[in-house]
């Protein structure tokens, strides 16, 4: 009854952060993917889950990762309307919360808990497989398991199982406390690596229709470019860039060489900027208006965000979750 009475829907994406997209009726334009249309709704409508942050661990308050963020909130918001309006990251105490916001959406949203599992269950299989490379191996696994009173296939046929169907060795994906802890465990070494980097502040024309955000607003991009392959950037790796939008008229790009400045963002570069936020989403693009634009098609024309909702390119991109999108974090 308690924990129903609590019951509420926990942001990935903070509401103060998304405040910086509102129009002037508070209302965020959202462009929904999987279901190809627009809508304009609060930023309470947005960027959440039901008992997202929630801890179930017996002895451990249920909805202490929420109430520490809630008074992360209390130090950030104040900050980022204050760098909004300097349009500076000059003061040192404002730049570290800016880059703990930054780290913080970056780690805490479905598609990094997504991949964080994958790499679980990629591990769980790669061990499963390394405890049939001999019987001897194999051995351990069977004095452990009738150690409980179980009876264990013989080598040849878990062998056989593994060779025929190894999707059957994965683990289920990692209990959400696992992804939680590991949000914990690597918030403050990313606000390093940020703090680390030479951030541009880019100001969008007034034509230009403003940048926009996302359900998963942090873009680590190679800066070149070009194809790797399947070797993904790192936040640690030198070549990459970071993009986040402050507001609609801010955004911030970071990068490990260069020098900080504040740069005036024309229609044709606010708009290259944009189809990265956007090709970088999750599920919805948000954004103050429909009147921002991005680069489309093959040629890169310029598009406005009125018709994202029917812009094919984007709409496939939504039919496969594990698209190459989703970058899993590493500092190496």
């Amino acid at each position: 009854m308690a924990r129903e009475a609590n019951a509420k829907i926990q942001h990935y994406v903070p509401q103060y952060y998304l405040r910086g997209f509102v129009n002037e009726r508070r209302q965020l334009y959202v462009v929904d993917r999987p279901r190809a249309k627009f809508f304009r709704v609060p930023t309470n409508k947005v960027a959440g889950e039901l008992y997202f942050n929630l801890v179930t661990i017996g002895g451990v308050n249920p909805f202490a990762v929420e109430e520490a963020l809630s008074e992360m909130e209390g130090k950030i918001a104040p900050v980022l309307e204050r760098v909004i309006s300097t349009r500076s990251l000059g003061d040192e105490s404002d730049r570290n919360a800016i880059m703990n916001l930054i780290a913080s959406v970056t780690l805490r949203n479905p598609m990094q808990r997504a991949a964080v599992g994958e790499i679980y269950r990629g591990a769980g299989q790669l061990a499963a497989g390394a405890g049939l490379e001999t019987e001897e191996k194999y051995a351990e696994f069977v004095a452990a398991v009738e150690a409980e009173g179980q009876p264990a296939p013989t080598y040849e046929e878990m062998k056989g199982w593994f060779e025929k169907e190894p999707e059957l060795f994965r683990p289920p994906p990692p209990p959400k406390e696992f992804n939680i802890l590991v949000e914990l465990r690597w918030h403050d070494p990313l606000v390093k690596l940020y703090e680390g980097r030479k951030w541009q502040m880019l100001v969008a024309s007034d034509d230009s229709g403003g940048f926009v955000t996302s359900d998963h607003p942090v873009c680590l991009r190679w800066i070149d470019d070009q194809n790797h392959g399947e070797t993904s950037p790192g936040f640690a790796v030198p070549g990459t860039e970071v993009i986040f939008p402050l507001s609609q008229r801010l955004a911030l790009l970071g990068r490990f060489d260069g020098n900080e400045s504040v740069v005036r963002a024309e229609k044709e570069t606010v708009a290259r900027i944009n189809s990265l936020l956007i090709g970088n989403c999750h599920r919805q693009v948000y954004g103050r208006d429909a009147l921002f634009s991005y680069k489309r098609g093959p040629k890169g024309e310029i598009g406005s965000g009125a018709h994202l909702d029917k812009d094919e390119t984007f709409l496939a991109g939504g039919k496969d979750d594990e698209s190459g999108k989703v970058v899993a974090f590493r500092n190496e």
